[in-house]
């Protein structure tokens, strides 16, 4: 997958900022396109899987279950991915199962790159592995940051919520 437009769709891929473009193109040539229907599940929480992929068209939703207060599972949106942003690159640091389920919102188009292609290209180009990995801790960082504040919120909520039923009684 080395088409002009494939490494121009790299380049924009915050996961790949810095590469220059012979090293985009080592990347392109690990990589392959898939078209994802709206409202399909792309993979779910808990699933194994070694692909990490990037968003070239279209938007995802990145869901986990939660318990409601009846006590049953059911999936919480916590996050909506764009053109550019990546999922799955968890992988790429470890292999345990998929944290979270990820659900195309509309038609989307996808760059998919197996875990063990991307770590052979780093073995053989460990500048590439050095930049990719530095983008990845910064992203997984703002991740975590959005995480924190969506949980800080709901405690924040329920906190309330027990108070209204405290002095209620």
């Amino acid at each position: 997958m080395t088409n002009p437009k494939v490494i121009d769709h790299l380049r924009r891929a915050e996961i790949f900022s810095g590469l220059v473009d012979d090293e985009l193109r080592k990347v392109a040539e690990l990589c392959h396109g898939l078209k994802v229907q709206a409202g399909r599940a792309i993979f779910k929480e808990g699933d194994s899987g070694d692909e990490l992929y990037i968003i070239l068209e279209g938007c995802v939703r990145v869901m986990i279950n939660t318990r409601s207060a009846d006590g049953t599972f059911a999936p919480s949106t916590i996050n909506r991915l764009y053109p550019g942003q990546c999922f799955g690159e968890m992988i790429l640091l470890n292999s345990a199962a998929r944290s979270a389920t990820i659900e195309a919102v509309d038609p989307t188009t996808l760059i998919v790159m197996h875990e063990a292609d991307f770590r052979n290209l780093c073995e053989a180009d460990p500048r590439i592995g050095y930049v990719v990995i530095r983008n990845l801790a910064q992203d997984l960082a703002f991740k975590l940051r959005s995480s924190n504040l969506l949980l800080r919120g709901q405690i924040r909520w329920q906190h309330d919520e027990l108070g209204k039923l405290h002095s209620s009684s």
